[in-house]
């Protein structure tokens, strides 16, 4: 019972710091394209720092195969979060993002053989929540730039949904902080061949270093955390319980940037953190399977 609570109070923790990347992101005024190397290189500086706390890795085949698609994939979903936050409004980028969890729990069941019973009916009250705090019926809400953060959200939102199912096994092998190190370290390397795309580059001492900070602390701690907390509650709770982060980018997007939230925003954001309760609530025997 104590390592559940323990697994749900890392993973909303880890949610809630992912919430404020938008913070470290717009101020600093970096294109995507150059700030997402910053933010790989200081998750594998962290990342592995902390790993000389965990037990000896167990390296084999299946760990690198692992350890290659989360790179992979982390850079996908980073890139084209980054990319919707620099489009379209923090809550458009977030909702669009937070597909993940749906479809996380429509993949577990054949994915990790595990179903919650009230996953599903949970993530989808969580997604008509979020549907709430977009309110694409207000006028002026949809507009191209719109549509086109919404794409790359929703293509982060798929990346996302890979890495749960990896960084679950993974981490078990060769642990949460030396898979979150590693994997950044191959994440550079995918990406220095990329930086060109964003132009010529306009990095300032106080923007590499907002950049930097998001790296730490949304980027890296919360990932490990994350990991951690995924392990001991599962990938279909954690990912459900995830949607805090919309909830508090949401509140970072309406008092650091001025963006309106409306009574529609306040009740999605009541029916996200209740589908978040319920799938943490304990179950009777054999609701859990």
């Amino acid at each position: 019972m104590k390592s559940r609570f323990a697994g749900i109070a890392q993973v909303a923790l880890a949610a809630c710091t992912w919430g404020t990347w938008s913070l470290f992101l717009r101020p600093a005024h970096l294109s995507p394209w150059h700030a997402s190397p910053i933010v790989f290189v200081v998750i594998a500086v962290v990342g592995l720092a902390i790993s000389v706390t965990e037990p000896k890795a167990k390296w084999d085949r299946r760990a690198v195969v692992l350890l290659l698609l989360l790179s992979v994939f982390d850079v996908l979903n980073v890139v084209t979060f980054f990319l919707a936050i620099e489009r379209t409004t923090v809550a458009v980028a977030t909702l669009t993002h937070y597909l993940a969890p749906v479809l996380v729990a429509l993949a577990a069941p054949f994915v990790d053989g595990r179903r919650v019973r009230g996953t599903l009916p949970a993530a989808f009250v969580a997604l008509t929540g979020l549907t709430l705090v977009l309110a694409p019926w207000e006028p002026g809400h949809l507009g191209g730039d719109v549509v086109l953060g919404a794409l790359f959200g929703a293509t982060s939102a798929v990346a996302y949904a890979v890495n749960v199912f990896v960084v679950v096994r993974l981490a078990p092998a060769i642990g949460s902080a030396r898979a979150v190190g590693w994997h950044a370290v191959i994440g550079v390397l995918l990406l220095v061949p990329l930086v060109a795309l964003g132009g010529a580059p306009h990095f300032t001492p106080s923007a590499v270093a907002l950049v930097a900070a998001g790296g730490a602390l949304p980027g890296t701690i919360a990932s490990w955390l994350f990991a951690r907390g995924a392990q001991l509650i599962g990938g279909a709770r954690a990912s459900v319980l995830a949607y805090l982060e919309p909830v508090v980018a949401v509140a970072v997007g309406m008092f650091a940037f001025g963006e309106p939230v409306s009574p529609w925003a306040l009740l999605g954001g009541a029916l996200i953190l209740g589908a978040g309760v319920f799938v943490t609530l304990p179950r009777a025997p054999g609701a859990e399977r």
